[in-house]
């Protein structure tokens, strides 16, 4: 469908083009509409980036000659991009119209480009900023956890802070995520303090990133103590404590503390339920473990990698070794971890050469054994 050149566009969106309109001629613009042009650059913004008809581009010569709402126009763009080449062909006209140093732009580019995996991309965009605010410094630093590259997520910490900008509620559950993951207790403590400092120790988002920090450091009384104070549990702290005191070699209090969930009427997600898993498989349970089982084909969720291995590791230390078998085969590609599950199922249940022979099976997949296998 093509736009008509008539003087009223309100007209034209709002009623039926006449049969046979008269297509515009090429040289048509914005120019002919008298209305204001933001609105017509918001308008075909939202309208052209959601069907992806045109190259954004395509508005290039438009910009150069109008007034409008330049931030509002190309986040409408950057919200509507799916391909790696729209943000790259947008990010030029930034710097074509020499928007360039729109702080507001270039952090939707960089949370854009996280949401569509393209990090490399994220960083590159972040690197051409002269001076960051703390939402760039967010979003960048949001990116690299997300996507578990917590070394970046850390460095790029340490330099916000290297250049004054002073962190807020929105830096510390990215960068707690990041202590969490690689783990890094002193680092962590370290941003503990300035949690404390800063005035964001009541913020459940960050508390939640404490209790997740201590619990995966294996400093489970710590994480305890801050997930007694916390004001609003979410699904997430109960996570990170109940795996807290299962990785921990504490599986009766995960599990009491799983009862308790249970009893605030917090629906359990399968996260939770690996820990419990485990929890019940430490000690050797088989009835409750097969009653969380049951729980998870009713939500769907039984073929989740992490629980695979759970569900492997249960049944084979129970001695229900052909049932363990039939989740490791369900892996498509087992790690060493399920390996090792399924190994020590079969040689502790006098499978001895279904033992062995699992084993030259995993060399000769260039699975390199460790010293639990």
């Amino acid at each position: 469908m093509e736009l008509s050149t008539r003087k009223n566009l309100g007209e034209s969106l709002c009623f039926p083009f006449p049969p046979n309109p008269t297509p515009a001629p090429k040289t048509a613009t914005f120019s002919e509409f008298e209305i204001p042009v933001s609105f017509s650059f918001t308008f075909l913004s939202h309208y052209f980036s959601s069907a992806l008809r045109l190259d954004p581009c395509y508005y290039g010569d438009q910009q150069l000659n109008y007034s409008y709402d330049s931030d509002s126009f190309f986040a409408s763009l950057i919200d509507g991009s799916t391909q790696k080449s729209h943000l790259g062909q947008i990010h030029a006209q930034l710097l074509v119209l020499g928007l360039q140093d729109s702080g507001f732009l270039i952090t939707k580019l960089v949370n854009a480009s996280s949401n569509l995996g393209f990090v490399a991309y994220a960083r590159r965009v972040f690197d051409e900023f002269t001076d960051p605010d703390v939402f760039l410094w967010n979003a960048i630093i949001r990116c690299y956890s997300r996507h578990i590259v917590f070394a970046d997520a850390l460095e790029m910490y340490a330099r916000m802070q290297a250049m004054g900008v002073s962190p807020d509620g929105f830096t510390f559950p990215h960068v707690l995520k990041a202590c969490s993951g690689l783990p890094e207790l002193e680092m962590g403590r370290r941003v503990h303090g300035q949690v404390l400092r800063h005035g964001f120790e009541s913020d459940a988002f960050v508390q939640n990133g404490l209790v997740a920090l201590y619990a995966k450091c294996g400093r489970i009384e710590r994480a305890r103590a801050v997930f007694v104070c916390l004001g609003e549990r979410t699904i997430v702290s109960w996570t990170s404590i109940i795996s807290g005191y299962a990785q921990n070699g504490q599986p009766l209090e995960a599990l009491r503390i799983f009862g308790l969930m249970r009893k605030l009427n917090v629906k359990p997600d399968w996260i939770v339920l690996v820990s419990v898993l485990k929890a019940y498989t430490d000690v050797e349970d088989l009835g409750q473990g097969t009653s969380v089982h049951g729980c998870l084909i009713k939500m769907g969720l039984e073929f989740e990698p992490d629980l695979l291995i759970a569900l492997t590791a249960m049944y084979a230390k129970s001695g229900q070794v052909m049932a363990a078998r039939s989740f490791f085969d369900k892996m498509e590609t087992p790690n060493l971890i399920l390996w090792n599950a399924m190994i020590s199922g079969y040689a502790k249940n006098s499978y001895a050469e279904e033992a062995v022979e699992l084993f030259r099976e995993m060399i000769s997949k260039s699975i390199r054994p460790d010293s639990i296998t």
